[in-house]
């Protein structure tokens, strides 16, 4: 994973997720984390899309964390955090989102959509239930970004 190509914004998450996963006492960071994290950040443009679609970044936060906090725990063992499968599969998802867009770097809403087109994961299962689809961030980026 070339972090090089990840937005400074997408760097401090990942860091925020590495130290909430280990928190919550979970050897790996999820997609569940890494988007709490996103919509904790100061500016965050995933809760700005999500406020844009009419849904409260807070409410899928607590979801998330109500989610997150019946997860299995690891005792003596979260110094080795690292990035699970299935998040690995969302980064690879979310730089061909970014080069679909061409865009330089891989940012927050390339990972909010790949996170969208995940099939089994909890995050993937709140913003379908919010009505957050990968067509639905589109439309607002087309908006943001003009």
């Amino acid at each position: 994973m070339r972090f090089d190509k990840f937005t400074l914004k997408v760097q401090e998450a990942i860091q925020d997720a590495q130290s909430f996963a280990g928190s919550l006492g979970h050897q790996a960071i999820e997609p569940e984390h890494l988007l709490v994290c996103f919509l904790r950040q100061q500016d965050s443009i995933a809760a700005a899309i999500l406020t844009k679609l009419s849904v409260t970044p807070r409410q899928i936060e607590q979801e998330l964390v109500k989610f997150l906090e019946k997860q299995p725990r690891v005792e003596g063992g979260t110094e080795q955090i690292y990035l699970s499968g299935r998040l690995n599969k969302i980064f690879d998802k979310a730089l061909t989102e970014a080069a679909q867009l061409k865009d330089e770097y891989l940012s927050a809403e390339h990972v909010l959509v790949a996170i969208t087109e995940e099939k089994t994961g909890e995050a993937a299962k709140i913003l379908r239930k919010a009505g957050i689809t990968k067509d639905s961030i589109f439309k607002v980026l087309v908006e943001i970004r003009g």
